[in-house]
């Protein structure tokens, strides 16, 4: 709703104007050639200011068919909802979801709704949107730069009511540029994929979504299962959807520090919490938990084939010139070392060790056994049919890889590296050619390839690098292992113990306690909805 001031004003103008205070969300602008005022609101704030004349409401079409029924549950919760949060589980079809919520939303408002993803998804969520509604696929278009945003949103770009798609690096300000959009405050609704981008603190793109989207009706945000006690996760997604009246009121009223620092859910506040939580958002890991079908279990489960590779003596002399931390580090010792060792040696398991500081770095070449394991790994399970992603952490090992995949591979056209290097226009090329089976082997990063990407067709993965964080290890795997998978995914994880023990025990130590912090929150989230939907006479 846009109301417009203009010269002369008369009584009747300065009583609506003064009015116009009452409304809860609004932006003002003045026109300083034209002493004009342009007030814009939602429209279901008029009738606060006496208007009944506005936009129409249709009520909601019968809900998609092909949804599963946990989806069609949760879908008709953050309709009902408005603003809602779905935290489910790779391969549980937040896609399905999330398009089903943006076509019962602009056919309810007969209004525009945005959809924020990661660059490289977007091909993908709208060749699914085509697959669950025909060829029209929605109507759904992709807006390429800023100012195509701008225009869609104020009606001048493409102007029929419509759904469209843009990438989180459109909301990054530029230069003199100011953090808030505006134009978003016209949109009925706006989607989030992968929300977790918001889970940076103090991120550029993360406030300029939450600023730029504040007093939209419709939000719905969209992200795998965040971590058990992730605090920012749940601080940053409530300011998106405006449950909090600060990002601090999540820590205050149910959080508290541990002496290692880290936030926990309060004991005593624990029921309260997700009281709260449930109100506004799903935590979903097995529809099954919920009584739910459970689409899962025809899944086959992964095929694990953990090695331990052994050091060359060349290594065994660089761990000698490697300096101590705090006397923490001991050449093949139990001891953990600090952050710096641990990527150096991660470095020195790969057959190199990066000199100097970026972006002058050198890259020194040793001696290791791991990358031709790797190599022979993935191409053992491609000469059985299979396509295979191989996950490095460096370029350099990227390197070291690909040049030992053209010595050992007859054709070398189907084994490609995509990397932060690669050109933005040439990733998606690469994408569809792993797909269509052109390319059998990818050397890439999780960070690049490993969120929100389906790649059922692929049933065999090689770890020539992991980090410390379990996420990206998780992400990774669940790439292929997820619904639609019809074989068993082969997950190799070759490693040298001296240099990358402590990091890859620390990512099964992190798995262990994953799994039983999401068993706990998942039973307390049923719990929390079974009373609230009881209480609503919900059955």
């Amino acid at each position: 709703m846009t109301i417009s001031f203009r010269p002369p004003f008369s009584i009747k103008d300065y009583g609506l104007f003064i009015r116009t205070k009452l409304l809860p969300e609004q932006l003002y602008k003045y026109d300083e050639d034209s002493d004009s005022y342009t007030i814009t609101t939602s429209s279901r704030f008029a009738r606060i200011i006496g208007v009944e004349a506005g936009p129409q409401q249709h009520g909601l079409l019968p809900i998609a068919g092909h949804l599963f029924d946990y989806q069609d549950f949760i879908t008709r919760m953050a309709l009902d909802a408005k603003r809602y949060a779905i935290w489910a589980d790779t391969g549980l079809g937040k896609t399905a979801m999330f398009l089903e919520y943006a076509r019962q939303v602009r056919h309810k408002t007969d209004a525009r709704v945005l959809m924020v993803s990661p660059l490289q998804i977007i091909p993908q969520t709208m060749d699914e949107a085509r697959k669950f509604y025909g060829s029209d696929g929605l109507g759904i278009i992709q807006l390429h730069t800023k100012e195509e945003l701008r225009r869609w949103c104020e009606g001048k770009h493409c102007p029929e009511n419509g759904i469209a798609m843009v990438n989180y690096e459109k909301f990054i300000p530029r230069d003199g540029e100011q953090e808030v959009m505006t134009e978003l405050r016209l949109l009925a609704g706006v989607v989030l994929d992968e929300s977790s981008v918001l889970r940076s603190g103090g991120g550029k793109i993360k406030w300029a979504i939450i600023k730029s989207c504040r007093g939209i009706e419709h939000k719905l945000s969209c992200t795998a299962t965040p971590a058990p006690n992730d605090t920012m996760e749940y601080a940053s997604q409530a300011s998106f959807l405006e449950k909090l009246r600060s990002e601090g009121e999540i820590l205050w009223t149910y959080f508290t520090k541990t002496k290692t620092g880290d936030w926990k859910v309060k004991e005593h506040a624990r029921e309260a919490f997700y009281r709260f939580m449930s109100g506004w958002s799903v935590y979903l890991r097995s529809p099954a938990h919920y009584g739910f079908d459970d689409n899962l279990k025809d899944v086959p489960t992964p095929e694990y084939n953990v090695m331990k590779i052994k050091p060359t003596l060349e290594q065994s002399r660089v761990f000698n010139r490697l300096p101590a931390t705090d006397g923490q580090f001991e050449m093949f010792g139990t001891l953990a070392c600090g952050m710096t060792q641990r990527v150096k040696l991660s470095q020195v398991a790969k057959g190199f060790m990066y000199l100097g500081d970026p972006p002058r770095q050198t890259v020194e070449k040793i001696r290791s056994e791991k990358p031709g394991v790797v190599v022979d790994l993935a191409l053992a399970d491609k000469a059985e049919g299979r396509q295979v992603l191989v996950w490095t952490s460096f370029d350099a090992e990227s390197d070291i890889l690909a040049k030992l995949f053209k010595s050992r591979n007859g054709n070398a056209d189907d084994v490609v590296v995509l990397t932060g290097k690669t050109p933005q226009s040439a990733r998606y090329d690469v994408i569809e050619r792993f797909r269509r089976g052109d390319i059998q082997v990818l050397i890439s990063r999780p960070q690049m390839v490993g969120y929100g990407l389906n790649f059922q067709f692929c049933t065999s993965m090689v770890f020539s690098g992991f980090t410390d964080s379990f996420q990206d290890f998780y992400q990774a795997i669940r790439r292929c292992y997820r619904y639609g998978q019809t074989k068993a995914v082969r997950v190799h994880i070759p490693y040298i113990e001296e240099c990358e023990g402590m990091v890859y025990d620390n990512i099964r130590n992190k798995e262990a306690r994953f799994i039983a912090d999401v068993n706990i929150m998942e039973r307390h989230y049923i719990e929390a909805m079974k009373a609230a939907l009881t209480k609503g006479g919900r059955s």
